[in-house]
């Protein structure tokens, strides 16, 4: 089976002009037909499987079936991990500097992410006050394997442009496959945010195991 630029811009959750630039640099295996690229199923899971990148283009009824089920907001924190000290003297450098540490997202896709993510807080800031902030992008990322919430630290707060225009000290990014693993992944997270007990001990940038104990014990009180 073969896909077009369009058709692979979907199953990746990035727009055509990334898989464009990366045909051009090289990173993707690719026919042309005339003036549109092609690609080939089973030479696009052989590059994926080589990046640890999820596509699975032959088995899409299994992979959908698989994305039907939520995860819990502690679980996705494993997945997505915490980091202190992250540096950067504004809203962009911040947000550079996070995707760089998270180590669930592949390589090839920070520099894409950051500009999404960059263009999503120009139009309106994911800052939502007590100096917290949850960057996500409006698409949602298909080439993750599974949903993950990435608690960053700043060294020292950032101007982030937020509702209270308070600075921002800390980010939580939420960066899913399918959007329903968003939507609630998001709501879980909301549910936390709102308890001044468990921003106060956010303050004292507690030990990952500690934070998503508590996290967990939050979920306990308000199972979905």
């Amino acid at each position: 089976m073969e896909l077009s630029v369009f058709d692979l811009s979907k199953h990746l959750g990035v727009v055509p002009g990334t898989i464009e630039r990366w045909v051009q640099q090289g990173k993707l295996p690719v026919s042309k037909k005339g003036t549109n690229f092609k690609f080939h199923t089973k030479e696009l899971e052989q590059w994926a499987a080589k990046h640890n990148i999820s596509l699975k283009l032959s088995d899409k009824r299994t992979k959908e079936k698989s994305q039907e089920s939520v995860i819990q907001l502690s679980s996705a924190v494993r997945n997505g991990g915490v980091y202190f000290d992250i540096r950067g003297n504004d809203m962009k450098s911040v947000l550079e500097s996070c995707i760089e540490k998270i180590s669930g997202i592949p390589d090839e896709f920070k520099a894409e992410l950051l500009d999404r993510l960059t263009e999503r807080e120009r139009a309106l800031s994911t800052g939502i006050g007590n100096g917290i902030a949850i960057p996500h992008p409006r698409e949602q990322l298909g080439y993750l394997s599974e949903p993950l919430v990435s608690i960053c630290f700043l060294d020292k707060p950032v101007d982030y442009h937020a509702v209270d225009n308070q600075p921002v000290w800390v980010l939580f990014f939420i960066l899913c496959p399918v959007l329903k693993m968003h939507l609630y992944l998001l709501s879980a997270l909301s549910f936390c945010l709102r308890d001044n007990l468990f921003i106060s001990f956010l303050k004292s940038k507690p030990e990952p195991e500690d934070l998503v104990g508590k996290i967990e014990n939050l979920q306990k009180a308000n199972p979905v």
